[in-house]
């Protein structure tokens, strides 16, 4: 019994030992090469600065007249020369004879814009209809919304689509006419060159393109801060396909865009959309700020009406994945270079920095330059003495 009791206890001793020995093992090893990584992850950064400006164009005010009005231009709609403007009236029957011929232009727009629609669809349904709505839409094909639009009034809400005759539209077509013109004291103001209309005139359609280089931060601001003034005028036309938006930035960023030759807006509050506008000049430093004048022909249509803008323009933006700042390491002429954990070994792969950010670097994929760095690759980031090809483990 003594015997069994002895050799139970020193079986104990034994197993104690070997995992006493196990953990020192592993402790020693652990703390001579301290291995840890991370995997690498896909990391985007953008740098972008907030600023304020206006539009300048060539733009042709319209003279206003006294009497009843009634436009026949849509806000944003492009005008051919000699196209009708508007038609003034007046006398007593002025606002009857008005409202009849704008309830007539209406149908009349409404039939064009059914055969327009029917034309384009591929079935006369609601749901391509529908769908050919949401597509113009998405695709910022604004020039098409308003047929659309008139059409999916149609199809949808009234489902009378394609019920009015050549006949009928014919009939309204001939009554319109001769509302314009049984009435001498009538006037119908026709586009003196084609354009793009607008029924906003503020009191600075003579700041044109020619006057860009004569612009300084604080006579932009002044442009900025001033109320618009009544001119009485019917509208405009704007002329040309290229707007321009000129902005006051700090010189620093305004340093950033330099040798740039174009840059991506994005656009806040009355206009809300994300161009790519060519730079067209940056102004001398006066005071700390410079004058930026960017310009576009995309968005003529849809910024008509409006003279200021708020904009984030992006400086700079970069894409690819993060490494620790303890992964790099540097070799001859200064070339980077990272481990990756390949099965059981150190792999040494050189990286492209794209830019420094906070504990490390943005570097460019590994399928953009030729290597085995991937999204989700174990970078090592502490291992003690390393080499490439050495054996370790986790």
């Amino acid at each position: 019994m003594m015997r069994s009791d002895f050799i139970m206890k020193l079986m104990s001793v034994v197993l104690f030992v070997a995992v006493a020995a196990y953990i020192g093992l592993y402790l020693y090893q652990s703390a001579k090469n301290p291995l840890r990584t991370e995997p690498a992850a896909r990391y985007t950064v953008e740098e972008s600065g907030k600023m304020e400006g206006c539009i300048i164009r060539n733009e042709t005010v319209l003279g206003g007249d006294n009497g009843v009005v009634t436009l026949m231009a849509g806000e944003g709609e492009k005008l051919g020369a000699g196209q009708a403007v508007a038609v003034y009236y007046e006398g007593e029957a002025a606002l009857e004879r008005a409202s009849e011929i704008r309830s007539l232009q209406i149908q009349i727009k409404d039939a064009e814009a059914a055969t327009a629609a029917s034309a384009a669809l591929t079935a006369s349904d609601t749901e391509n209809c529908v769908l050919a709505l949401s597509d113009a839409v998405e695709h910022q094909q604004y020039d098409q919304l308003q047929d659309l639009s008139y059409s999916v009034r149609q199809y949808v809400f009234t489902n009378s689509a394609g019920k009015l005759s050549e006949d009928d539209r014919a009939a309204l077509e001939l009554r319109l006419n001769n509302l314009l013109s049984e009435s001498t004291n009538t006037r119908t103001v026709y586009a003196p060159v084609s354009g793009v209309f607008s029924s906003a005139v503020d009191g600075y359609e003579n700041l044109t393109p020619d006057s860009l280089g004569e612009l300084t931060p604080s006579s932009l601001r002044e442009i900025e801060d001033a109320a618009p003034t009544e001119t009485g005028s019917l509208g405009k036309l704007i002329t040309g396909i290229t707007w321009y938006y000129a902005a006051v930035l700090d010189s620093e960023n305004a340093e950033k865009l330099e040798g740039k030759k174009s840059a991506t807006l994005q656009f806040t509050k009355t206009y809300f959309n994300e161009l790519e506008m060519k730079i067209e000049s940056i102004g001398e430093e006066i005071n700390g700020q410079r004058v930026v004048v960017f310009s576009a022909r995309r968005g003529l249509s849809e910024t008509a009406a409006l003279r200021e803008l708020t904009a984030e323009v992006e400086f700079s933006s970069y894409s690819g994945l993060f490494v620790p700042e303890e992964a790099v390491h540097r070799g001859r002429h200064d070339r980077a270079y990272i481990y990756l954990l390949t099965g059981q070994q150190a792999e040494l792969v050189y990286v492209q920095i794209l830019c420094p950010v906070s504990g490390g670097y943005i570097v460019r994929d590994g399928g953009e330059n030729g290597t085995v760095l991937r999204e989700g690759s174990d970078i090592i980031v502490a291992a003690g003495e390393i080499y490439d090809g050495k054996v370790v483990t986790k």
